[in-house]
């Protein structure tokens, strides 16, 4: 973890580094909402036990949070080609029975997007696509005894939007969950066998509005 955290501090400042060296630098804050669902765990040896578990933390999908924090953001001038970088403070609820879910993050997506120059209407309004990683950090405890949450969530976003009057951001995406979120180490006082292992994974929807000075 220690590792990954220095390799991601390094890309974080080689960032920043290039996009002082170009004309289209910007920062900004940014804020927006989640909807965000956790797919039932698979159950490697034991079929039957999914059904189990399932009830346990499928009842409710697409609960809402929301998010906030700051921005920034480099654009290669001609092509429009850049990337942005957010460091936000996200609140992300999942209601189920277990009520397991770790819910406060901080909350680091790092997109390449590109800017679609539009004739005549360019300078007040620019479609944007944007893809690439997200980075979830635990910050906060671990609810219930049984499961411990991963100290790093991963996931990779894709995502479209629209900047206005080339200061503000409208963008609304999706982020597919690549890693597992928790270890579970109890039953959950359920009747499950010692040999079953179950993995969960967290998707969710963005709507998100930014301003860039």
């Amino acid at each position: 973890m220690k590792t990954f955290q220095k390799a991601l501090l390094v890309a974080l400042v080689a960032i920043f580094s290039f996009g002082y060296a170009s004309a289209d630098f910007r920062f900004g804050v940014k804020a927006g909402a989640n909807f965000n669902n956790v797919d039932v765990m698979k159950i490697i040896n034991r079929e039957e036990a999914g059904q189990l578990v399932e009830s346990l933390v499928k009842d409710k999908s697409n609960q809402a949070g929301w998010m906030a924090g700051v921005m920034a953001e480099f654009t290669i001038p001609i092509v429009n080609i850049g990337a942005d970088v957010s460091i936000l403070y996200a609140r992300m609820n999942v209601e189920n029975n277990a009520a397991y879910e770790n819910k406060n993050f901080i909350d680091v997506p790092l997109n390449l997007k590109w800017k679609i120059g539009l004739p005549i209407v360019g300078k007040f309004v620019s479609p944007i696509i944007y893809t690439g990683p997200d980075f979830l950090f635990k910050a906060s405890k671990d609810i219930v005894k049984d499961v411990k949450a991963k100290q790093c969530e991963v996931g990779w976003n894709l995502g479209i939007g629209l900047e206005l009057m080339k200061h503000v951001q409208i963008q609304g995406g999706y982020c597919f969950g690549l890693s597992n979120i928790a270890d579970y180490t109890g039953k959950f006082g359920l009747n499950i066998p010692n040999d079953v292992n179950y993995k969960s994974k967290k998707n969710y929807w963005t709507i998100t509005a930014a301003y860039l000075f």
